[in-house]
């Protein structure tokens, strides 16, 4: 017997097995493009991997050009797409191992918004997190291959710090803020002056977004693989396809890759004639 596989974002797979030869528990009744399938000896792969190539700027700065206070400006929501283990995230973080919820961060004293802080030598402290029960937050130095520290949802404290100027620079790519459940997460943190000329800044809150991938659905009419899924606005997508996944090799299904997200429904194709199976993923990304 053959089986048709569906794995989940977080890597578990659930087995629909042909009527009447074994069980399995829970989800709906194998549908007739299923059992077809599976009479083919076709195994399909069926799941949704996001990556994210953007990101943007905190800058640290003073609250005016006369004042002794540190400020901190930034966005106030972050979105953070799963990255599978093994799968691509930034070419400013190519050791990210993947498998968590993940966004990237480039905090800065080189101003624009702010006056310049000029002799500051500031670090961001992480004062408060809150998000989903049994969650986490954590923080990714350059270079990383896992947390540098992470915190609880419902922490509190002040030991969570990290430099803004690393190494001499002022602009410090190539760290990342991980979540290892979806959900919304609050973080509260502030710019204090290790070198004791600025008071430290208010208090500055990002909401972090832990967002799953969508769902990828799958069908076949013919030799003709069918899947389907919905967008969502200002994102973009691939679809790609392995052949074995021994070999790890995954390639774009022209002409079904770079599309743009407006929170339609996506409709895509690809021919099963020549192999005798196929895995598919569908990558999304800023």
């Amino acid at each position: 017997m053959k089986n048709l596989f569906a794995m989940t974002s977080d890597g578990r797979d659930t087995r629909l097995a042909c009527p009447g030869k074994g069980k399995r528990t829970g989800g709906p009744p194998v549908p007739a493009w299923g059992r077809n399938l599976l009479r083919m000896g076709i195994v399909l792969f069926c799941t949704a991997l996001p990556a994210v190539h953007a990101h943007e700027h905190v800058e640290v700065g003073r609250v005016s050009a006369s004042s002794d206070q540190l400020a901190v400006s930034g966005p106030d929501r972050q979105l953070a797409l799963y990255v599978p283990l093994k799968e691509f995230f930034s070419g400013y973080l190519p050791d990210f191992p993947g498998g968590w919820h993940a966004c990237e961060l480039t905090f800065t004293t080189e101003t624009s918004a702010l006056p310049m802080a000029n002799g500051a030598d500031p670090r961001i402290e992480i004062i408060a997190v809150t998000g989903p029960v049994g969650g986490s937050f954590a923080f990714w130095e350059v270079g990383a291959t896992a947390p540098t520290w992470w915190r609880a949802a419902g922490w509190s404290g002040a030991d969570a710090v990290f430099p803004v100027i690393l190494e001499g620079e002022t602009h410090a790519h190539g760290r990342a803020f991980t979540m290892d459940r979806p959900g919304t997460y609050t973080v509260t943190f502030r710019a204090v002056d290790v070198a004791g000329k600025f008071h430290p800044s208010a208090n500055k809150t990002i909401t972090f977004v832990a967002q799953q991938p969508p769902k990828l659905s799958i069908g076949m009419v013919g030799w003709d693989v069918l899947l389907a899924f919905t967008s969502r606005p200002n994102l973009t997508y691939d679809l790609q396809v392995c052949t074995d996944l021994a070999s790890g090799v995954w390639t774009g299904v022209e002409p079904h890759t770079f599309i743009d997200g407006y929170g339609d429904v996506k409709n895509m194709s690809d021919p099963m004639a020549d192999r005798p199976r196929a895995f598919y993923r569908l990558v999304e990304y800023h």
